[in-house]
C-alpha cells in the first residue's frame, strides 16, 4: 500500500493535480468504451439461437406486407417474397387503396402465386387510417398464427429469408431480425449503413441480453395470441412506434428470439441522400422519449463516454508531457483497432462486410451526429408524428 501511495505522490507531484484526474478520466473511459465493445456487442458475433430442429421446423407463417401503387415493388421485391424456399407460407398484401392498374397488376400476380392473399382498404376522408391501423387488417387478414411483417420499402437478400425468421419461432412468440440498407457506392451510402448497423448492434445485443426494447419494422414477427391479447398496437394517438414501442409492450426475455444470419438480412432501398436519412432517423427517433430509463442509460453511456473519451484523448495530446501523448495517442489507437476489428465480426454475421475504414470516421463523428439529432428532435419534432 505504501508503494502503491508512493507511486501516486510522484505522479501528483510530476503532473499536478489536474493532470492525474485526465489520466484517471482517460482510463477508465477507455475500459467503459471497451466493455461495451468487447463484453456487450461482441457477444453477437457468437450469439446461436437454441430454436428447434426437425420436424417442428415448419411452421406456418404469414408475410405481410403494406402496398400503395408500388410498381416497383411488385416487379422487385414481391416476388422474391412469394418465391421464398419454404413449404408452408403465405404473402398476405394489404392494398391501401392503389389505383385501379395496380390492384388489377396484383389480382393478376395472384393467378400465379396461390399463396398470394391481398386485402384492400379504400380511403374514407372522414376516416383517415394509420399505418398501424393498416397493418391490423394485414394481421387479422392473416390465416396463420405466426406472422413476419416487412415494409414495401426491402425486400430479402435470399430465398432461405423466411425460413431463418421462422425458425426463431420455435424458442419464441416475438422475432426479432436484421434490416441492413441496400449497398451502394459512395461514402454517403456507406455512413448512412453504419449509422443503421449501429442502431441495429444495440437493440440485437439489448436482447440478446435479455433487454428487448425494439426491432425493425422491416424485418420482424410475432404470433397473433400476443398481439391480440395486447389488445393491438399502443400510443394509437402516435404515427410510430410499431417496431419499437410496441415490442416494449409485448417482448420479455422469455419470449424474444434473435435472428442473425447473412441469409436472414433484408435490404432497405435508400431513397435519397444524407438528409433524407436524417430526417427519417429524426421522425422515427421521437419514440426514444418514451424508452425504460434502463434502455436510455445503455445508449447515452455509450456514447457519453465515447465523446468524453476522444476529447479527454485531444486535451492529454495537446497539454500533457510527452509520455503521456503517446500513451494517450496508443488507448486511441487500441480502441480504434478493437473497434473495427468487433465491428467485423459483427458486420460478417449480418452480412455487413464492406464498410472497412469508414467505420473509423463514423465512430468519431457519431456522438455529436446523435446530440444534434437530439436537438432537432425536442425543438422542431415533425408535425405528421400525430395523428
Amino acid at each position: 500500500m505504501e508503494i502503491i501511495l508512493q507511486i501516486y505522490n510522484t505522479l501528483l507531484f510530476k503532473y499536478t493535480l489536474p493532470g492525474m484526474l485526465l489520466i484517471t478520466a482517460l482510463v477508465v473511459l477507455f475500459f467503459i468504451q471497451l466493455w461495451y465493445y468487447v463484453r456487450c456487442y461482441g457477444r453477437i458475433p457468437s450469439y446461436r439461437n437454441s430454436g428447434k430442429s426437425g420436424e417442428g421446423l415448419f411452421l406456418p407463417v404469414s408475410v405481410i406486407v403494406v402496398l400503395q401503387d408500388n410498381f416497383q415493388y411488385l416487379e422487385e421485391a414481391l416476388p422474391q417474397l412469394l418465391n421464398q424456399d419454404y413449404p408452408d407460407f403465405e404473402v398476405v398484401v394489404v392494398d391501401l387503396a392503389s389505383e385501379e392498374e395496380f390492384s388489377d397488376a396484383l389480382l393478376k400476380l395472384r393467378e400465379r402465386y396461390p399463396h398470394l392473399a391481398t386485402t384492400r382498404i379504400e380511403h374514407d376522408l372522414r376516416f383517415p387510417v394509420s399505418y398501424k391501423m393498416v397493418l391490423n387488417v394485414g394481421i387479422k387478414a392473416a390465416r396463420f398464427e405466426r406472422v413476419v411483417i416487412t415494409s414495401a420499402n426491402a425486400c430479402p437478400v435470399s430465398n432461405r429469408w423466411l425460413s431463418l425468421m421462422a425458425r426463431g419461432f420455435t424458442c419464441g412468440d416475438v422475432v426479432l431480425g436484421y434490416a441492413g440498407m441496400e449497398q451502394k457506392p459512395g461514402i454517403v451510402n456507406k455512413m448512412i449503413r453504419c449509422s443503421r448497423l449501429m442502431m441495429s448492434i444495440r437493440y440485437l445485443a439489448s436482447a440478446i441480453r435479455g433487454v428487448p426494447y425494439r426491432g425493425i419494422l422491416e424485418n420482424i414477427g410475432y404470433t397473433k395470441t400476443l398481439y391480440f391479447n395486447n389488445k393491438g398496437f399502443n400510443y394509437l394517438n402516435m404515427n410510430v412506434g410499431e417496431d419499437d414501442l410496441f415490442i416494449q409492450a409485448i417482448a420479455t426475455r422469455h419470449n424474444t428470439a434473435v435472428v442473425m444470419n447473412p441469409k436472414a438480412t433484408m435490404r432497405q432501398w435508400q431513397w435519397s441522400g444524407i438528409g433524407w436519412w436524417r430526417s427519417m432517423r429524426r421522425f422515427h427517433s421521437y419514440t426514444y422519449r418514451y424508452y425504460p430509463r434502463r434502455v436510455k442509460n445503455s445508449i447515452e453511456w455509450e456514447l457519453g463516454s465515447r465523446f468524453l473519451f476522444f476529447a479527454a484523448t485531444a486535451t492529454a495530446i495537446g497539454c500533457l508531457p510527452a509520455e503521456i501523448k503517446f500513451g494517450a495517442a496508443g488507448l486511441l489507437l487500441f480502441r480504434l483497432f478493437i473497434v473495427e476489428f468487433e465491428i467485423r465480426r459483427i458486420g460478417k454475421r449480418l452480412g455487413e462486410n464492406d464498410l472497412g475504414w469508414i467505420w473509423v470516421w463514423y465512430d468519431l463523428i457519431a456522438p455529436v451526429s446523435e446530440f444534434f439529432l437530439w436537438l432537432r428532435r425536442n425543438i422542431n419534432p415533425n408535425s405528421g408524428l400525430w395523428r
